[in-house]
């Protein structure tokens, strides 16, 4: 198997890495969110390429401990992110828990999992899962998945039996035997629990075709219990920021979600190459490019909006 990659970055096969890359708007320095990347490379090459290319100084977000491991090697500056959960394959344990076995048996009473070619989620279902997600109308993130199904390796929908596909989950690979769990989308309209059967589904098929590793992605703004390893101060400053922002992303109620399936925790980080400071003004950059700023302040008005609301006083009118 080969070692792990960054969250989003993609095992192909062609001879030469590609890479999706983004200027940052103060410090020009180069953000890496996505790439897709050679078996022929492994970590050491990839990073020397990577400082070849971009001198200006280069970011990665989404960093496993096998790399981060290895910018920590070079004296670079890393900073603890969140978590991600991964899903042994080839173990039944992750849907054994109470709580799983009664969402799936609630699910399968609605439908099924197929997998369908990226090109057709893409022109076809995509769209109107997008309008009739719960999220529909708030600012999109960007550049911390794969949003577009065609730039995946695989696309699962969860169809019910009436033919509409209710939820999609896409994939990409990154290794012989891992892969990586990109744009997660369900309907509004959907039963509960499909998510469930979606993701409990893709990974029986995946292990079917001998497939080891699933990752279900990063939470962010969460840490491992056995990582007793001292904060510095602006991984203590960011943890304790993010309950202020929970009304914009609630990565509580993700962190929730993906724990029902007793996943393997590891620690990520974001990473910034030779030269690279990791300091409070590079982390609104990258808020800011991924539109999380956005997110945050239309989700900030809105709230302000119903606390005033509640605090109007009552006209004593009878309802209409």
């Amino acid at each position: 198997m080969y070692a792990s990659l960054p969250s989003s970055w993609h095992r192909s096969e062609e001879c030469a890495p590609r890479y999706h890359t983004l200027t940052l708007p103060l410090s020009r320095h180069t953000w890496i969110p996505f790439a897709d990347i050679p078996p022929s490379f492994d970590l050491t090459t990839l990073y020397r390429e990577l400082h070849r290319l971009h001198p200006e100084g280069f970011v990665i977000r989404g960093c496993p401990p096998e790399v981060s491991a290895l910018f920590h090697s070079f004296g670079d500056d890393t900073l603890r992110t969140g978590m991600d959960a991964v899903l042994d394959l080839t173990s039944d344990r992750h849907f054994e828990g109470k709580k799983v076995r009664a969402a799936l048996k609630r699910g399968w009473r609605h439908g099924l999992v197929e997998e369908i070619p990226c090109a057709a989620l893409a022109s076809d279902c995509l769209q109107v899962l997008q309008r009739e997600s719960p999220h529909a109308g708030k600012p999109m993130l960007r550049h911390l998945f794969r949003s577009n199904p065609l730039e995946t390796s695989r696309c699962f929908v969860f169809r019910s039996f009436t033919g509409a596909r209710l939820a999609c989950l896409t994939l990409s690979r990154q290794g012989r035997n891992a892969f990586h769990t990109e744009l997660m989308l369900r309907s509004a309209k959907a039963p509960g629990d499909v998510m469930e059967c979606l993701i409990a589904g893709t990974a029986e098929q995946l292990r079917a075709e001998g497939a080891e590793r699933l990752s279900l992605g990063e939470v962010p703004f969460m840490l491992r219990e056995p990582d007793h390893q001292p904060l510095i101060l602006l991984e203590r400053i960011l943890f304790a920021a993010a309950p202020l922002c929970r009304h914009a992303y609630d990565y509580m109620g993700l962190y929730a979600f993906k724990n029902k399936f007793r996943p393997l925790w590891r620690t990520m980080r974001l990473c910034g190459g030779p030269g690279v400071e990791l300091k409070p003004p590079l982390l609104f950059e990258l808020a800011y490019s991924a539109g999380f700023v956005e997110l945050l302040a239309q989700s900030t008005l809105q709230h302000l909006d119903l606390l005033a609301d509640d605090d109007e006083p009552a006209t004593g009118r009878e309802p209409a």
